[in-house]
């Protein structure tokens, strides 16, 4: 049941990539946040987890060569379909790779690798997430940086009452023109520290249409916690800030924001970051 339940709160989000792109379609701290980083990367950028193309499609515009990795084929077909509508310059600059973070398919060297928007907390078991971070860094170049955000658990909300629907709210599908109300409750197990969510759309009263649920299972992570599994992953953390802005890290935030480097040392030698690394076969 758990795990079909996780494979459910892995996918399912994800599967409906318009409605995936209308709901964060304002969400663009985060991407000015990467773009930033970007500016001091000499190399290839890989992002994972990337989806539509949010953050790496903007990377791409701005000059940087970036390759895109994801398990969902919804979302990368929506990102493929944004990167044909791109300059052929601009083109040639992203590569977009089917595939599960727990198996890298990649190779290559990297100046700068990204985990945005709580991709992490698809991991769901320790020991999976160290070994996730040591894939990272051995695809680091020796001066590379690692960038990720991860919600920061907030035991309030965690905690409130499985049963109610939270947070109701009224839209149009953007291509169904359905007329839906968005509502969400969750149960936190503590043991596993994993949020399953559920999403909730209904048709308004009076429209057509069949109440659906959508399934998104989170891992939760703790700042102490994820200090030593990154460290035990040869990572170390450069800057851990309480939102995208450089804030401070409080209780109160919302997310934590990581920029980490490879323990490898100075004078270690890697493969050349000149170039577009590819997939491999």
């Amino acid at each position: 049941m758990k795990r079909r339940l996780l494979r459910r709160g892995t996918r399912d989000h994800y599967r409906d990539a318009a409605l995936y792109d209308f709901e964060y379609r304002r969400r663009r701290f985060d991407v000015r946040h990467y773009e930033l980083l970007a500016r001091a990367a000499e190399g290839p950028i890989l992002e994972l987890g990337c989806g539509t193309g949010r953050i790496a499609l903007p990377l791409a515009r701005a000059g940087h060569r970036v390759v895109g990795l994801d398990l969902n084929r919804q979302m990368l077909a929506r990102a493929r379909q944004r990167v044909r509508r791109m300059a052929a310059a601009r083109r040639r600059r992203v590569l977009l790779v089917e595939g599960d973070l727990l198996r890298l398919p990649l190779r290559g060297s990297f100046s700068l690798v990204i985990a945005a928007f709580n991709t992490l907390q698809h991991v769901y078991d320790s020991e999976q997430l160290v070994a996730l971070f040591a894939a990272v860094r051995q695809l680091l170049a020796a001066d590379g940086r690692f960038a990720f955000d991860v919600m920061l658990p907030d035991l309030e909300w965690l905690m409130r009452d499985p049963e109610r629907r939270w947070i109701r709210r009224r839209f149009t599908h953007p291509e169904s023109g359905e007329k839906l109300i968005y509502s969400t409750n969750h149960v936190y197990e503590a043991a596993s520290q994993i949020c399953y969510i559920r999403i909730y759309y209904d048709p308004l009263p009076g429209n057509p249409g069949r109440p659906r649920v959508v399934h998104l299972a989170h891992r939760q992570y703790f700042p102490q916690e994820l200090r030593t599994l990154l460290r035990a992953a040869g990572l170390q953390v450069e800057r851990c800030e309480g939102g995208f802005a450089g804030e401070r890290l409080r209780t109160a935030s919302e997310s934590q924001v990581y920029v980490c480097s490879s323990s490898k040392g100075n004078g270690v030698k890697t493969s050349s970051s000149r170039g577009m690394p590819l997939s491999s076969p």
